[in-house]
């Protein structure tokens, strides 16, 4: 489907990755000719850089009105400070606030990422400090909890998941439903907590389940950014999808990943215009289209490499303005924050002296301090 055919309405992208800072223009043009008028970069921990929050910030500050940023926690802490890492984080999420950050992004959810790095159980004491800052502050985080439940049966895991090591069945990585069990109990005793889960929270085959969550914490809202097992499991129900989407209208955000197959890839790549306009028209055809369309060979990242046929929901005109832009200005904030560019110089120096001293993520392996030096030295012209 032609872009032009779609609603023009303003789209507001909640999950978009920004890899590199060489990337700039790539990503801006790529969102201009998708007619996506602002969106959120979402940090991720960097083996290399450590963090790549300075990378964001430093986006937002040549589009403060068009860059919203959700900056990932300082990982070393949980290597640091076991016995103290809630409080840590806590001390570290009222740090991006001030940095200008408008929200939190975890990835600690995703096995493959928790099994690399010692992270406690979420519903710990020892993270309860964390969460009770996040909850008092009202910092909304965008979450990655687990991943399509397919990934934990041999017989049903997609050979592309195999290939990148999220095969999570053989034991060496955390149950699903334990993980959503610890997430229960932080939400029965955070219940103001402001989070959105990504990827529908994986629970796009289980409607009620996700209808009970949203039903008893008001402050839960989930993302659409793909997984394309997602559309297959509307699409399998769709009468109970559009019956869902029309009652959680308020709970429901657009996002994409745009970004993450350059992110993801090593050595890292340039951000593909053919496979970001796939991300774009599969989600707003499933939205916006009353009736099939088609996601061709090899659309995208992550999606199936033979033709594949979904039913959209037509949804109204109403409930698209929501979902597309209005519910991210509620969670997060009509505009993005403003930055402190005299903070952003310390963080800066904070990330290259830590790559002085223990180098990348990777024990034994140098870091790259090169772009968080070129970041300063741009913050240390403005401050």
């Amino acid at each position: 489907m032609n872009l032009e055919q779609f609603s023009p309405l303003s789209i507001l992208d909640c999950h978009i990755h920004y890899p590199h800072p060489s990337q700039m223009q790539n990503l801006i043009a790529t969102c201009d000719q998708l007619h996506i008028d602002r969106f959120s970069v979402v940090c991720t921990p960097d083996p290399m850089r450590l963090s790549l929050v300075p990378d964001a910030l430093h986006l937002k500050a040549h589009y403060p009105e068009r860059v919203f940023v959700f900056g990932g926690l300082d990982i070393s802490a949980y290597f640091r400070v076991p016995d103290r890492v809630g409080e840590t984080l806590a001390g570290f999420v009222e740090g991006l606030a001030a940095l200008g950050c408008d929200g939190v992004k975890m990835i600690e959810g995703k096995p493959a990422m928790r099994k690399t790095l010692p992270v406690p159980s979420f519903d710990s004491e020892v993270l309860a400090p964390y969460w009770a800052k996040m909850a008092e502050m009202q910092m909304p985080l965008l979450f990655h909890v687990n991943d399509p439940e397919e990934f934990w049966d041999a017989a049903k895991v997609p050979g592309w998941a195999m290939q990148r090591g999220w095969f999570y069945g053989d034991g060496a990585y955390i149950n699903n439903e334990a993980q959503y069990t610890e997430i229960f109990n932080v939400l029965a005793r955070n219940p103001t907590l402001k989070v959105i889960f990504a990827h529908f929270f994986f629970l796009s085959a289980q409607l009620p389940r996700l209808a009970d969550l949203l039903d008893r914490y008001p402050n839960v809202c989930v993302d659409l950014t793909p997984g394309i097992e997602m559309y297959h499991n509307f699409t399998r129900r769709l009468d109970e999808a559009r019956d869902f989407f029309l009652k959680y209208q308020d709970r429901i955000l657009f996002g994409t990943d745009i970004g993450a197959r350059a992110l993801l890839s090593t050595p890292q790549t340039d951000i593909q215009f053919s496979e970001s306009r796939e991300r774009v028209t599969v989600t707003r055809n499933f939205l916006e289209n009353p009736g099939e369309f088609s996601l061709p060979p090899g659309g995208g990242f992550l999606f199936d490499e033979r033709e594949v046929w979904f039913h959209g929901l037509g949804l109204p005109q109403s409930v698209l303005e929501k979902i597309y832009r209005a519910n991210f200005e509620r969670i997060a904030s009509p505009a993005p924050r403003p930055l402190n560019p005299a903070l952003i110089v310390e963080m800066c120096g904070q990330v290259e002296a830590m790559i002085g001293i223990q180098g990348s993520a990777q024990p034994g392996v140098p870091g790259d301090p090169s772009v968080v030096r070129q970041v300063r030295s741009y913050f240390e012209s403005i401050a």
